[in-house]
């Protein structure tokens, strides 16, 4: 056992035998603090409680003088509008009496003084319209907290208004407290205070309040009975009250104390103020209830530690404290006396054991110490050989120098790319060898702008950027002994000791020649693909275009014949034709919106749009679809709003395809759009049909391009197999989600959610092609400039019933005569057309009359076209074909009858 351990047995023996006589005192001591501590905080709490109960009397009587205050206001107004007469106040005599009042000083607290007047149902549109003819701006309105058919209790009159104009018209007669409250008043003919409210003038901040009444009669001496006075009664002067600011002023109340006021005048309390941390002391309480015209207050209050720091009292625990120091000081004494004889003792033993304990322990020290640096001289000479091999195995050109630029390590794989020998450079040569002095020089400039200080075009290039902590890359031509030229990526950092002291620099290259040759390879392959990608992008435009001519033709020919034709069946025909165009034309959309997609240049055009309108639209499109099968279609809006932000368009791009798709394989049963919306994930849609279903493996192709079911679905239901594609797209493109849940012969659920944003602006639904009334154009000149014979046909038999004066024009020449010849109200012009185009002709027209606005009416229906014409001064675009309710807005949207001369 070492000297140590010795010392560390006999020590605590030696203490506990010394110990019994001061533990003894200790104990005496302590039975003897405990009984002067009791006695002590008996007294304490009393004092405590004394000084307490004098602190809520002084808030109570403030409190009740501020109350009283309160009424003589009131009073005082009561008093002056008997002086007018009820009958005969107004606006300007309130007004003026305000003026005359010094409300923040002589009524503190008060948020305003008012009057209340009593208006039966009967007479309430009267009332009204004297209460707006007799205010200077001709505005008041009735506001109710809840229906009644009861007689109205309405603030006619509050000063000031400034801060009360939201009180201005209430009719606080329409909420339980405040009547029984007011009808008191009236039938005792006294003031009174309602419960706690929440006042209007409170804006947004839950503050607790009154309204203190006096009622108001026909004559100064009231009737005798209480029915009489109801039956009497004009109305009462009042004054709405912020407890918060009626307390937070009132003596008494301090930051030393935590006050609860609460009105138990109710079989259920209400706790309507408090004001203090939550530190209070709950040992002490004092509690008084104050009756204040009709209420019956409670006010509880509680000390906080301040409170009685501030009455100067010892603390609580002193008295045991002093006799518990006392005892352990005397116990302490006689302790020490007894541990300085054992250590005198003991000291002595233990120099002499612990000489021969040192004189042990360092031949001990001395063998390790020689072993643990022959452990570590072996493990230097690993990692030594451990780098040497990592330089010579490396593939990368590795040379490292010394502070001035000397070469000091050159590894095998340096050898390789330079075609110099280690020996030919180490200790003889610098980096400058092998690199171009024309980069040297380049660099350096370089990086005196960059570091914003002058960098020599030397060595200095290289290891600037390192001498600062940093890692300097850059690419190199490296000169090989042969003369050829290497480009390089080129590493380099500064080599430092344990102390940070750089002692040379390091730099890591590796040959760029495959990598580059690679680069090049894929930016021809990159060119060759974009020119692919151009070429079928100008193939759909010109197919659109030549698809959209003829299409436009046949389109509005039916649009007319429907117009012209009386049968139900020649209707029922017709709308199946018209439906097919439409088919037809969504086919060309579809093929030219995944063109946009597979390009990444379909954008979201973020608009407000009402979802009713957008839900009733889809509905009109189905309508065919739905005419030749006996299933039931439904659509369920319980979204919690109408107006949205978000690309109406495309959103009904995607319920049109879902809703079509499951229209198309369902034969029986129904099809339902269920639409909610949620605050995380926006606007959520589900369509839910009882069709034939799909298998797993059909879901999990869903959305890949070109894919149907089988070829059966294909023969049998027709389709390209876009639409769903497209609409995956589409809903990613929003940000959204689609999920598809469909087993066979069991129907199919698609879940789309859309994060898309609520929003406050109007916005208008048009009217249906049913229910679209043709307006009068007549004094209107309209010129259609259109090459095509029978497009110019159509659109003079959509626009027959218009009685505008039409004027046409075959090519961009005759427009801009015309133009110069008539009195042109509007122009619509064809882009594509012999000898000039429509976007020539445009800005021909337009810089001879600014004013004059010009529609495109072209087929090319792509981004890039259309923003094209706006920016060659078009003030609009109509695509065809042609819709003829659209054609009618668009005319409606630049020809008023207030522009005619």
């Amino acid at each position: 056992m070492s000297v140590e351990e010795n010392k560390k047995v006999s020590s605590p023996r030696h203490l506990l035998k010394a110990m019994w006589l001061p533990l003894i005192i200790v104990l005496a001591g302590y039975i003897y603090a405990l009984q002067v501590d009791t006695r002590y905080q008996q007294d304490r709490k009393q004092a405590i409680d004394e000084t307490l109960e004098k602190r809520i009397e002084q808030i109570t009587a403030s409190v009740e003088d501020r109350l009283s205050l309160y009424a003589r206001g009131i009073s005082s107004l009561k008093a002056a509008i008997d002086a007018r007469g009820p009958s005969a106040i107004d606006y300007a005599y309130l007004d003026t009496y305000s003026n005359s009042q010094d409300y923040p000083r002589k009524y503190p607290g008060a948020r305003g003084f008012g009057f209340i007047r009593v208006v039966e149902p009967h007479a309430l549109e009267s009332f009204i319209a004297m209460a707006q003819s007799d205010r200077p701006d001709n505005r008041f309105a009735i506001r109710k907290l809840n229906d009644h058919d009861n007689s109205h209790f309405i603030i006619q009159y509050i000063m000031p208004e400034a801060v009360n104009q939201q009180a201005i018209g209430l009719d606080i007669g329409s909420e339980r407290m405040r009547r029984r409250s007011a009808e008191t008043a009236a039938m005792t003919n006294t003031i009174q205070l309602t419960a706690p409210i929440t006042l209007v003038q409170a804006d947004q901040k839950l503050l607790h309040g009154f309204l203190i009444l006096q009622p108001l009669f026909p004559t100064i001496q009231p009737p005798e009975t209480p029915e009489q006075r109801m039956e009497s009664l004009v109305g009462w002067t009042y004054a709405p009250l912020l407890i918060e600011e009626i307390l937070n002023s009132s003596s008494g109340i301090g930051t030393d104390v935590v006050l609860q006021i609460g009105d138990v005048t109710d079989e259920q309390p209400v706790n309507f103020f408090g004001v203090g941390r939550n530190s209070a002391l709950s040992d002490y309480e004092s509690v008084k209830v104050l009756t204040l015209y009709g209420r019956d207050w409670r006010f509880t209050l509680h000390p906080e530690p301040s409170f009685i720091n501030n009455m100067r009292l010892s603390p609580s625990n002193q008295a045991f404290i002093n006799i518990m120091v006392l005892s352990v000081c005397i116990a302490l004494i006689i302790l020490s006396l007894h541990i300085m004889i054992i250590r005198f003792v003991e000291n002595k033993a233990y120099k002499v054991e612990l000489e021969q304990t040192r004189r042990k322990a360092l031949e001990v020290s001395n063998e390790k110490l020689e072993q643990e640096v022959a452990a570590r001289t072996d493990e230097i000479n690993k990692v030594n050989i451990l780098q040497r091999s990592i330089l010579r195995a490396a593939e990368y050109a590795i040379i490292a120098t010394d502070e001035a630029g000397v070469i000091t390590a050159f590894n095998p794989g340096a050898e390789h790319l330079l075609g110099y020998g280690a020996k030919e450079v180490i200790a003889v040569q610098t980096p400058a060898l092998f690199h171009l002095e024309s980069e040297v020089i380049t660099r350096a400039q370089r990086l005196t702008e960059e570091l914003g200080y002058p960098v020599q075009a030397g060595f200095d290039v290289f290891v600037e950027k390192a001498k600062h902590g940093l890692t300097d890359n850059g690419r190199w031509t490296y000169v090989r002994k042969d003369g050829s030229f290497v480009q390089v990526h080129l590493s380099v950092t500064s080599l430092s000791d344990e102390q940070g002291n750089i002692f040379g620099f390091l730099g890591v290259a590796y040959d760029l020649t495959d990598q580059l040759q690679r680069e090049n390879e894929l930016s021809v392959a990159k060119e060759l693909a974009e020119s692919a990608n151009n070429a079928k992008s100008v193939f759909l435009a010109n197919m659109s275009h030549e698809i959209r001519t003829p299409m436009n033709g046949i389109y509005g020919t039916l649009q007319l014949l429907k117009k012209s034709i009386k049968s139900a069946s020649e209707v029922e025909l017709i709308n199946k034709a018209l439906y097919s165009t439409k088919a037809l034309n969504t086919i060309i959309n579809d093929i030219l919106d995944f063109s946009k997609i597979e390009a990444g240049k379909l954008s979201i055009d973020l608009q407000p749009f009402s979802l009713q309108e957008l839900l009733t639209s889809v509905e009109g499109d189905v309508r065919v679809m739905l005419a030749e099968k006996d299933i039931d279609f439904v659509i369920d809006n319980q979204a919690n709003n109408d107006a949205w932000l978000g690309d109406a368009n495309r959103i009904r791009q995607i319920l049109l395809n879902v809703s079509a798709n499951a229209i198309k394989f369902t034969e029986q049963g129904s099809v339902s759009v269920a639409v909610t919306s949620d605050a995380l994930q926006g606007l959520v849609f589900q369509v839910i049909d009882t069709g034939i279903g799909m298998s797993q493996s059909t879901l999990e192709r869903l959305f890949n391009r070109f894919e149907q079911a089988d070829s059966s679905t294909t023969r049998r239901y027709g389709g390209t197999g876009l639409g769903m594609a497209i609409t995956g797209s589409l809903v990613e493109l929003m940000g959204g989600n689609i999920d598809v849940y469909s087993e066979l012969n069991e129907g199919t659920t698609f879940h789309i959610s859309l994060p898309l944003k609520q929003t406050d602006v109007d916005v208008k639904e048009p009217a249906s092609n049913d229910e679209f009334m043709i307006p009068d154009f007549s004094g209107f000149n309209v010129l259609i400039a259109e090459d095509n014979e029978i497009n110019r046909a159509i659109i003079e038999g959509l626009l027959l019933d218009t009685k505008a004066n039409l004027h046409f024009a075959e090519n961009g020449l005759e427009a801009i005569t015309l133009a110069e010849q008539q009195a042109l109200d509007l122009i619509f012009m064809d882009i594509q057309m012999p000898q000039m185009d429509g976007v020539e002709a445009c800005t021909r027209i337009k810089a001879a009359q600014p004013n004059l606005p010009i529609v495109a009416l072209t087929a090319n229906v792509m981004k890039e076209d259309i923003d094209k014409y706006f920016q060659h001064g078009f003030d609009g675009y109509l695509a065809k074909p042609v819709e003829f309710v659209d054609l009618i807005e668009k005319m409606s949207e630049f020809l008023t009858h207030e522009a005619l001369p």
